[in-house]
């Protein structure tokens, strides 16, 4: 009877819904990553796929010298905990810029990641000529 009911512990623990244990996960960015820009944001938005903590919050926006960009007031929202919003300095020149976070997970882990975004300025997003893997891109995403 005991290693029954041992197999009977060990199965229900197997099937423990996931989603009690889960890392948060981005899901949704503004800017988003990889994004080109012809005006520079105010703020970087980041989703997560379940409320995130106040503890260890953390996000960081860099330039391409590696100076801060962001106001360092990165904050959750106070109606979505899914939500975590970063103040940006004005005005943001053309370049490319990294965005970093990390934020703990309800299940108490730290997550971390990153992503970058580019402002190519009006006169750029004007004047650019898109790639040839930019126009095979298009082509294959039905832009």
């Amino acid at each position: 009877m005991p290693l029954k009911l041992m197999r009977l512990v060990w199965f229900s623990l197997a099937w423990v819904p996931a989603c009690g244990f889960a890392h948060a996960i981005l899901v949704g960015a503004h800017p988003a990553p990889n994004q080109k820009l012809a005006q520079p944001p105010t703020s970087v938005t980041l989703r997560f796929d379940a409320p995130v903590g106040k503890r260890y919050l953390a996000v960081a926006v860099v330039d391409q010298q590696r100076r801060r960009v962001d106001e360092q007031d990165a904050a959750r929202d106070l109606l979505d905990g899914s939500l975590v919003k970063a103040s940006l300095k004005q005005p943001l020149p053309p370049g490319e810029y990294l965005v970093r976070y990390r934020v703990q997970s309800a299940d108490s882990h730290i997550v971390t990641g990153s992503y970058r975004f580019i402002i190519i300025g009006k006169a750029d997003a004007q004047a650019k000529t898109p790639s040839w893997l930019d126009r095979l891109t298009d082509l294959f995403t039905g832009r």
